[in-house]
């Protein structure tokens, strides 16, 4: 131990813990932030991706066997352990910044595994927050660029409170999401497609009927106009201003 300073009660390995697990710190920040504090054993840090809340309970419980325990307390029962909206934001800006690789926001959104025979609901604040770390990031985690993170971190910086046009937005940044989007509604107006067949394809597609779609009133009033799909595109992305970066897929 370097500094075995009063200040260093189980409260603030509590409190570390949760910033990391809610995101509003991250890995690298909370290594950084504790270099002069706790001395961690210089093993597990060589080890690739090793679990920062390990690293700080297993310094915890070095120091004292009560503060291991007040650490299991808190974490293991308390409601706020998991990513909230301003952790994903911080997360995603220290990407683009270059203060993450892509491998550390993976292992941060996913950390929280759902097993195949549990539901999710309830456990996220936020519906928006656990698409994107459960399901989205995942999914497309290969594909996904620099472009693509700036316009995540737009999306949830923007805050609609509406998480289902939130999350067509998101799957939309896809360019084949795009283009199969476009392609069934053009079809669907031109054609006169029965409601069933909407159904089928935005609960396919986005989990939704066309009774919860957001964006029905908008569809049924272009019908038979398919020039009009692309300022309804435009709409349902939520994106209002072109990405004036770069395009490239450079965050590694």
């Amino acid at each position: 131990m370097k500094n075995e300073s009063p200040s260093v009660t189980s409260t603030y390995f509590i409190e570390l813990i949760k910033a990391y697990l809610q995101g509003t710190k991250t890995r690298k920040e909370i290594l950084e932030e504790t270099t002069e504090v706790l001395e961690f054993d210089s093993f597990l840090l060589m080890e690739d991706g090793i679990d920062v809340t390990y690293l700080l309970t297993e310094a915890a419980r070095d120091m004292s066997e009560t503060f291991y325990q007040d650490i299991v307390n808190n974490i293991n029962y308390s409601p706020d352990t998991v990513p909230t909206r301003a952790g994903v934001i911080h997360h995603l800006q220290s990407l683009i910044q270059g203060g993450i690789s892509k491998q550390d926001l993976l292992e941060w959104a996913t950390w929280y595994n759902i097993d195949e025979d549990q539901l999710s609901a309830g456990i996220f604040d936020d519906f928006t927050v656990e698409f994107f770390c459960l399901d989205f990031l995942p999914a497309h985690f290969a594909e996904l660029s620099n472009k693509n993170f700036r316009q995540v971190l737009q999306l949830f910086a923007m805050n609609v409170q509406d998480p289902l046009k939130e999350k067509m937005a998101m799957l939309l940044l896809l360019e084949k999401e795009r283009q199969s989007f476009l392609f069934f509604l053009r079809n669907h107006i031109q054609n006169s497609h029965s409601i069933d067949t909407l159904d089928l394809y935005l609960m396919k597609k986005f989990g939704m009927d066309h009774q919860s779609f957001p964006y029905m009133q908008e569809l049924m009033e272009i019908n038979g106009h398919p020039e009009k799909l692309e300022a309804l595109l435009k709409k349902v992305m939520l994106q209002t201003e072109p990405d004036k970066h770069d395009a490239s897929d450079g965050v590694e």
